[in-house]
C-alpha cells in the first residue's frame, strides 16, 4: 500500500524528443532526495533499436537539450562564470564539448544544418554581482504585478534571440525583449528569414495588460509588422505554410479563464478562425496530480498540422488540426507529453496505476513502464447537479469491507479551472492505504466541460459548493460504508478556498485541512501577483464600486459560525495565495474557540504539495494525515 515514504521511490518522466532518424526518445528523469532535500534530474536517452535506455548525464540538474540534424543529443552540460558549455552525445557517456557560450542560455532548438535558435541573458559582471549584494536589503517596486509565485520580486531582465551557427562559432542577434518590447513566444520559419513573435504590452504605469499583439519581423532588413495589436491572450504562435497559426482568446465570453481558439493570420494581418464555432476545449492537460515533476509540451507543429493537448472532461487529449480545419483525435486518456515525427506519435502517458511512462502510437505500448504497486481501486458514478451530469470518484480503502464504516474525506481541487480524475495521485492513495475513503468530483468552475461551465464569475460559493454537497450527499447514498458523521474536507488554492467556505456554512464535516487558501477577496486583491485582476474577474466585483458583492463572496464573512476543528497549511513565500489569507481564517477560528493549528512553511511557495522541498512535502503530509487520525479516528499524535 501507498506510504508517505513512497515520495522517493517515484520516478517523474518528463520532456521528451525525438531524433531526426527517429530512433533516439531524450527525457529526462527526475526523482527525490531527501538526503540533500532537493530533486535530482538526469537526461536519459531511450534507444529504439536497442529497446533499452541509458543515462548521459552525471551532475543531476540536466536542463536544456535538443536534438541536431545528425541524431546527436546537444545539452547543456555545466556553466559557471565566464561561459555556459554544451556536450554532444552520439552514444553511451558524456560525450564531448560542442561549444561554449559566454551567456546564461535560457532555451535551445536545432533548426538546421549548423544553426541553432537560443535565447539568452548576458553574464553578470563582477560589479553587477557586488551591486547585487549591496542592495539585497530591500526592493524597488514599479510595475504590477511585482512579484511572481515561485520567482519573488520581479527584476527587470533582457533576453537576446540568436542565430547560432555552431560552424562559425558565431551569435547572430535576432531579436531582443526587454521593457519595451516584451517577447512572450516565437517562432522562426523555415528559410530562417521571417520572426513571429508575440508582444506584450504594460500601459504607461507599468500596469501589465492582458490582450497581446503578434509582430512579424524581416530578419535580413530588421523590418517589422505589426499583424495584430492588442487582439487576444496568446497561448502560441508558429509558421505553417505562408501563414501563422495561434491559439488565443479575447476574453469576452468567459473572462480570464475562458477557453481559447484556434485562428490563422495572414502576413498582410487577415484574421481566421480555424476551427468550428462549436470548438470548446481546455488548453493543455490541467488534470490534477501530485506525482509529476514539471510541465511539459502542449503544442508542436509538424508536417502543416498543428497538435496540441486540451483536457475533454476527465481525459487529457491530442488533437491535430490544420488550416482547413481537419480536426483529429489522436490520442484520448491522459497524455502527458508527446513529440510527433513523419514516423510517430511518441508521448508520456499517466494512468491510475502508473507514473507517466512512455509509448508510441503506433504500436499503442509501453516503451518505457514506470508502474506502481498495490494501487488502490477508484471507482466512479455519474450524478446531476445545477443541470449539468457530473462524475464523482470514490477511492475505497486498504482491506475493504463493504459490511464496515470508514472515515470519509473530501477532497477539492485547485484552480478552480482545472481538475481531478482517476490517474495516480499519491497523497489520496496514501490517506486510502490508512483507511479512509477518499471522494472528489469537478464541480462547476472545473476544466475540461467547455466555458460555460467553467464560467462561475460573480457567484463563487453558490453553485460549485451546491455540487459538492450534492456530490456528497449522492456517495453517502451510493456508498452506505461512507460514514456519514466522521467526515473531513480538504483541499488546496481555490480547494483551500472552499474549505474555508465549507466551514463557515456546514458542520457536516468533523475535521478540515486548509491549504495555500483565499480567505478574503478584498485583501487578496491587494497581495497576490495574480490578485489586482483575478479576484476583480472571478468575483465581478471590487472593493470601491462593489466592496459588498466581494465580501459576500469571501469565506472570512462566513468564519464567525465555523465549529469545524481545521488545521491551516501555507507557505511564507507563496505569492498566489499569500499567507496573510491563512492567518485570517486562523485567527477568527482561535477567537471561536475551534480547536485550529497552523504550519507555515518557511522558503516554500503555492506549489509546495507539487514541487516542495522533500521534507517539507513529506512534513506537509504527515501533518495532514495526524489531524484527520486525531478527529475522524479518535487518534492523537505528535506531527
Amino acid at each position: 500500500m501507498t506510504k508517505i515514504n513512497d515520495l522517493f521511490n517515484y520516478e517523474f518522466l518528463s520532456g521528451i524528443l525525438v531524433s531526426k532518424d527517429d530512433n533516439k526518445i531524450a527525457y529526462k528523469k527526475t526523482q527525490a532526495n531527501l538526503k540533500d532535500n532537493k530533486y535530482d534530474t538526469d537526461l536519459y536517452i531511450y534507444q529504439k533499436n536497442l529497446g533499452k535506455s541509458y543515462r548521459i548525464t552525471d551532475k543531476k540538474t540536466a536542463s536544456l537539450y535538443t536534438f541536431d540534424g545528425e541524431s546527436n543529443l546537444i545539452y547543456k552540460y555545466d556553466s559557471d562564470d565566464s561561459f555556459d558549455y554544451f556536450y554532444k552525445n552520439n552514444g553511451h557517456g558524456l560525450g564531448d564539448l560542442a561549444f561554449k557560450l559566454d551567456k546564461d542560455i535560457k532555451s535551445i532548438k536545432y533548426l538546421k544544418g549548423d544553426i541553432y535558435l537560443i535565447s539568452a541573458s548576458l553574464k553578470k559582471t563582477e560589479e553587477e554581482k557586488k551591486n547585487e549584494k549591496e542592495n539585497e536589503a530591500y526592493e524597488e517596486v514599479t510595475t504590477l504585478p511585482f512579484w511572481l509565485n515561485g520567482a519573488g520580486f520581479l527584476k527587470e531582465e533582457t533576453i537576446y534571440y540568436y542565430l547560432y551557427d555552431l560552424k562559425a562559432d558565431k551569435l547572430t542577434e535576432i531579436l531582443k525583449s526587454d521593457k519595451d518590447n516584451e517577447v512572450h513566444g516565437l517562432d522562426i520559419n523555415e528559410t530562417l528569414d521571417k520572426i513571429a513573435y508575440v508582444k506584450g504590452h504594460s500601459d504607461s504605469n507599468g500596469v501589465m495588460e492582458f490582450l497581446e499583439s503578434i509582430i512579424l519581423k524581416d530578419i535580413k532588413t530588421g523590418e517589422e509588422k505589426v499583424l495584430l495589436e492588442k487582439a487576444y491572450s496568446i497561448y502560441t504562435l508558429n509558421f505553417i505554410e505562408d501563414r501563422i497559426i495561434f491559439v488565443g482568446t479575447d476574453m469576452k465570453k468567459g473572462g480570464i479563464n475562458e477557453d481559447a481558439f484556434i485562428y490563422q493570420v495572414d502576413f498582410d494581418g487577415n484574421v481566421k478562425m480555424v476551427n468550428d464555432s462549436d470548438f470548446d476545449k481546455s488548453f493543455g492537460n490541467s488534470i490534477g496530480t501530485d506525482a509529476r515533476a514539471e510541465g511539459n509540451r502542449t503544442f508542436q507543429v509538424h508536417d502543416k498540422r498543428l497538435y496540441f493537448l486540451v483536457t475533454e472532461f476527465e481525459e487529457s487529449k491530442l488533437y491535430s488540426i490544420n488550416l482547413k480545419g481537419d480536426l483529429r483525435l489522436e490520442i484520448s486518456g491522459c497524455v502527458e507529453d508527446f513529440f510527433v515525427t513523419d514516423a510517430d506519435i511518441y508521448y508520456l502517458e499517466m494512468g491510475r496505476d502508473h507514473l507517466s511512462e512512455l509509448k508510441n502510437k503506433s504500436q499503442d505500448k509501453s516503451l518505457i513502464a514506470n508502474k506502481i504497486g498495490n494501487v488502490l481501486p477508484i471507482e466512479e458514478f455519474n450524478f446531476h447537479s445545477n443541470g449539468d451530469d457530473l462524475r464523482g470518484y470514490v477511492l475505497l480503502p486498504k482491506d475493504f469491507d463493504p459490511d464496515k464504516k470508514y472515515p470519509t474525506i473530501l477532497s477539492v481541487h485547485g484552480g478552480p479551472k482545472t481538475e481531478l480524475s482517476d490517474i495516480f495521485h499519491h497523497e489520496h492513495q496514501m490517506l486510502a492505504s490508512d483507511g479512509y475513503i477518499i471522494i472528489y468530483t469537478n464541480p462547476h468552475g472545473s476544466s475540461g466541460r467547455g466555458v460555460k461551465y467553467s464560467d462561475i464569475r460573480g457567484s463563487y460559493g453558490e453553485i460549485d459548493f451546491d455540487d459538492l454537497m450534492n456530490f456528497v450527499d449522492e456517495a453517502i447514498k451510493k456508498y452506505p460504508q461512507i460514514d456519514a458523521d466522521k467526515m473531513g474536507v480538504y483541499g488546496g488554492s481555490y480547494g483551500g478556498f472552499m474549505t474555508n467556505w465549507t466551514i463557515g456554512h456546514t458542520d457536516r464535516f468533523k475535521a478540515a485541512v486548509s491549504q495555500r487558501s483565499i480567505s478574503n477577496w478584498t485583501s487578496f486583491y491587494g497581495v497576490s501577483d495574480i490578485g489586482y485582476y483575478f479576484a476583480t474577474d472571478q468575483t465581478a466585483a471590487d472593493p470601491w464600486e462593489s466592496l459588498d458583492k466581494m465580501w459576500d463572496q469571501s469565506p472570512i464573512k462566513y468564519a464567525n459560525k465555523a465549529k469545524t476543528p481545521t488545521l491551516f497549511i501555507h507557505a511564507d513565500c507563496d505569492y498566489r495565495c499569500p499567507l496573510e489569507q491563512g492567518i485570517q481564517m486562523y485567527n477568527k477560528l482561535k477567537l471561536n474557540g475551534v480547536d485550529t493549528r497552523m504550519v507555515i512553511f518557511h522558503g516554500e511557495n503555492h506549489e509546495l504539495s507539487r514541487s516542495g522541498k522533500p521534507k517539507a512535502r513529506i512534513k506537509r503530509l504527515t501533518e495532514i494525515k495526524n489531524w484527520f487520525d486525531k478527529y475522524l479516528k479518535n487518534e492523537n499524535k505528535e506531527a
